[in-house]
């Protein structure tokens, strides 16, 4: 019998073979019901057979065969893109759904295989590799689909966190700076509630940073011309309002024309001098030093005080790990998220640097960045 025959007149028998193959997945301790596992499953049957029984050129199968072959077009599609969908919406992990796929796929070779397929060799054959590529190509479909919405629901979330968060937070601040001026609020409580503002958005910013990685692969970035330099002075002196009793100094030498996109970098040091001076001593300065290398140019920020066990070193640059310790499991960083460092490891690359830890008791820990003056396109 011919593979696209088999699917069509023992779909029902392939549907319960692939139930009881596919419900043994665990998946998050959740077992996928009967109901799940067979959504759109029939339609992606008949959408397969149809392309089995149409006719296929040897350059369309070479195309095929090098994974160059165009999306099929009609059923196909179809129940493959909202078959994603469904899993989607139902929460199943893009993992699971594959999983159901490779089901599916063993129960249709294992039940024509019973049925005596396999027989007529050439044709057989044929019908064989068309069924693993149409498959393959509902795979890519779903995955795609699959990925595509996760995009979408990602620029989502960043778009509400982004307007619907920092909005109010604006006006929290704003609120507090008229009390002050008004005499209805002392200047020391409204300090309070401006640097849980403050605190608050550093914490959103993160989050987004994080997600837009995660979702583009890169974090984004606008270079324009610029000095390094210049930028840097006026971070520190927000820092020092912020850090009133901690002492910061700079020092730098040389030229530090380029092109940096002006607010990454202002972030990259802010986050760099928020970690020294949370993990620091707080009785030793916090020293942020620049200069002119072959590269280009480079910049450290240095702190004394406990350093960094060498296993936390490797750890450190992680996303919402800030190290191990031993026997513990994973710690977060205390007053944050864990992802300041991953951003600034992020900004970095975007711009084309490298970014590297040196941390012992004798000389302090110390954070060095090198960046080319323009990066890469």
């Amino acid at each position: 019998m011919r593979l696209s025959n088999f699917l069509r007149s023992h779909a029902e028998e392939i549907l319960t073979a692939w139930d009881e193959f596919a419900a043994t997945v665990v998946h998050d301790g959740t077992m996928m019901d009967q109901k799940a596992l067979r959504d759109h499953a029939g339609e992606i049957i008949a959408a397969i057979a149809n392309e089995l029984e149409q006719p296929e050129t040897d350059a369309a199968r070479e195309e095929k065969s090098r994974g160059q072959g165009k999306q099929a077009q009609g059923e196909l599609e179809t129940a493959a893109e909202t078959h994603a969908d469904t899993r989607m919406v139902s929460g199943f992990a893009i993992d699971a759904m594959i999983t159901e796929y490779r089901a599916l796929r063993a129960s249709v070779v294992r039940l024509w295989l019973k049925a005596g397929g396999g027989r007529d060799h050439d044709n057989d054959m044929r019908d064989l590799i068309r069924f693993n590529e149409a498959m393959d190509q509902a795979i890519a479909e779903s995955v795609a689909r699959y990925t595509d919405q996760t995009k979408k629901s990602t620029d989502l979330f960043i778009g509400i966190l982004g307007h619907d968060i920092r909005n109010p937070l604006g006006t929290i601040s704003m609120s507090a700076q008229y009390l002050v001026r008004s005499g209805k609020l002392p200047a020391s409580a409204a300090d309070t509630i401006i640097n849980s503002v403050v605190r608050i958005n550093s914490v959103i910013e993160h989050v987004v940073d994080f997600t837009r990685v995660q979702s583009e692969g890169m974090m984004p970035i606008k270079p324009v011309a610029g000095d390094l330099v210049n930028q840097f002075v006026k971070v520190l002196a927000e820092t020092r309002v912020r850090y009133p009793r901690r002492l910061l100094s700079m020092e730098s030498t040389g030229n530090f024309h380029g092109y940096w996109d002006e607010g990454r970098m202002g972030q990259l040091l802010s986050n760099l001098l928020a970690n020294a001076l949370t993990h620091g001593a707080p009785d030793q300065p916090v020293t942020v030093r620049v200069w002119e290398n072959a590269e280009g140019v480079a910049f450290s920020v240095h702190n004394l005080g406990t350093p960094i066990p060498l296993k936390e070193q490797q750890l450190i640059f992680k996303p919402l790990v800030r190290g191990m310790v031993s026997g513990k499991g994973e710690r977060r960083e205390a007053t944050g998220l864990g992802l300041g460092l991953f951003i600034c490891q992020e900004i970095v690359r975007a711009h084309g640097g490298h970014i590297a830890l040196t941390s012992d008791a004798a000389s302090g820990t110390t954070f060095t960045v090198t960046l080319p003056r323009t990066p890469p396109a």
